[in-house]
């Protein structure tokens, strides 16, 4: 799965706020999560231009969630941060593979990294910050015949 370091970052930037109460600044969340500041900074930029995060200015400045964490996806942020979330590169417009569209397998990793997206979709902020046990289930078979949610 293609997760990148900003997609990585910018998730745990989120997560970092949801666990906050109050504007938080820049340099406490590139800290504290151990994230380049001019990194960070692009990324939270992104999650702005986003509505994932709401930033303001000044002394009292700072970022904080746009919206409450249960309304907002894993999937959601992790694409925001970076990219869209692409499973497997063969399956991507623009692949530069020789069979691409003419593999039958490329039909099966389609799927299974439309699942993927789709369960990242369900998640929300809150269920990783709240370490819930009763995250959503996986469902590989409903992925491999097409019966994802």
């Amino acid at each position: 799965m293609i997760i990148t370091s900003k997609s990585d970052y910018g998730l745990r930037a989120v997560l970092y706020l949801a666990s906050r109460a109050g504007r938080v600044r820049l340099r406490e969340i590139s800290e504290s999560q151990h994230i380049p500041e001019s990194v960070c900074a692009q990324i939270m930029r992104k999650l702005v231009g986003a509505h994932i995060v709401a930033s303001q200015a000044g002394p009292a400045g700072g970022y904080t969630l746009a919206r409450a964490p249960e309304s907002i996806s894993v999937g959601s942020v992790l694409a925001a941060s970076d990219r869209d979330i692409c499973v497997f590169r063969c399956v991507e417009d623009g692949c530069d593979c020789d069979l691409h569209g003419k593999c039958a397998f490329q039909m099966v990793l389609k799927g299974f990294g439309r699942g993927i997206a789709e369960y990242l979709e369900q998640l929300s902020l809150a269920d990783l910050r709240d370490h819930r046990a009763t995250l959503p289930e996986f469902n590989l078979h409903a992925v491999a015949t097409g019966k994802a949610n």
